[in-house]
């Protein structure tokens, strides 16, 4: 398989999460020759709204501290955009810089379908002038992107060789699959497919399966896991120190409400928000 990852999305916003997704999206581009655009989104609706009332005495006082802000949110994430393009251009890798503004998932859910992979942080703060530092925009965002999400910790992915792939035969996880080959090519890392509460022979038929699917494409290190309990408790044995541990675990979403339905359910909510281990996520 040729590599096939040639331009990345990365949403940049003031934070470890944000620095950390830069140095993994520089991985990613080195290996594939790809060229990583970075995006800042100023949300200057929300700032407005956030101090401006309807109606009252104080309205012209706000207009002004409303532009404060917002000068001051467009300053902070051009220095953000201005230390990605430097960590770039140090990694020897093909970059640009935009700044938009509007509704940063909105923004980014526009943007992205003209992309192969979005690097992002498993916690974002597009929002950090009006609620802080953590948002819901990366649940947002794999709620309705169709382009691959790879969401890091503030460690960020320093190697791609021992990967985790759940995979149940379904479509979400068939395209997970797909997904993560074409980012995988370059790396060829040990991939180790796991089934989870699924019968023996059902098992064995769709590990069987995606494991010719996986050497027809040249990957050549592969474990077939499959087990009777639940993907949590599967999927936590394999990443302890005992199970050998993994760089990064492959989750196919289904479409539809993030947090109503997911492919392994809550588990992959509770992955997210522990925030401590690369997710490859695809619908």
């Amino acid at each position: 398989m040729k590599a096939t990852i040639r331009r990345i999305l990365l949403p940049i916003d003031p934070s470890v999460f944000a620095e950390a997704a830069t140095d993994t999206a520089c991985l990613i581009a080195k290996a594939h020759r790809a060229q990583i655009t970075a995006v800042a989104v100023l949300d200057s609706d929300e700032i407005r709204a956030s101090l401006i009332p309807a109606i009252g005495p104080y309205y012209p006082m706000m207009v002004e501290e409303v532009q404060k802000k917002i000068r001051h949110a467009d300053h902070t994430l051009r220095e953000c955009l201005a230390r990605c393009a430097a960590t770039c251009h140090a990694a020897g890798v093909e970059h640009r810089e935009t700044e938009y503004e509007g509704i940063p998932a909105e923004k980014l859910l526009g943007s992205a379908i003209f992309y192969d992979l979005i690097v992002t942080g498993l916690e974002t703060s597009f929002h950090f002038e009006t609620r802080g530092t953590r948002s819901e925009s990366l649940h947002h965002l794999l709620d309705r992107t169709a382009t691959p999400v790879l969401a890091v910790p503030a460690t960020g992915l320093a190697k791609i060789e021992r990967v985790l792939v759940a995979f149940d035969g379904s479509a979400p996880a068939a395209r997970a699959l797909h997904d993560f080959m074409a980012l995988a090519t370059t790396f060829k890392p040990e991939i180790v497919l796991v089934s989870a509460g699924l019968p023996r022979e059902r098992s064995d038929f769709l590990l069987g399966n995606a494991e010719l699917l996986l050497r027809a494409h040249g990957f050549e290190r592969i474990v077939r896991h499959a087990a009777e309990a639940p993907i949590a408790d599967v999927i936590d044995t394999l990443l302890s120190a005992e199970g050998g541990g993994a760089d990064l675990v492959v989750l196919g979403i289904h479409s539809g409400s993030l947090i109503k339905k997911l492919f392994v359910g809550s588990f992959t909510k509770k992955l997210i928000e522990q925030g401590d281990i690369p997710l490859f996520l695809s619908h």
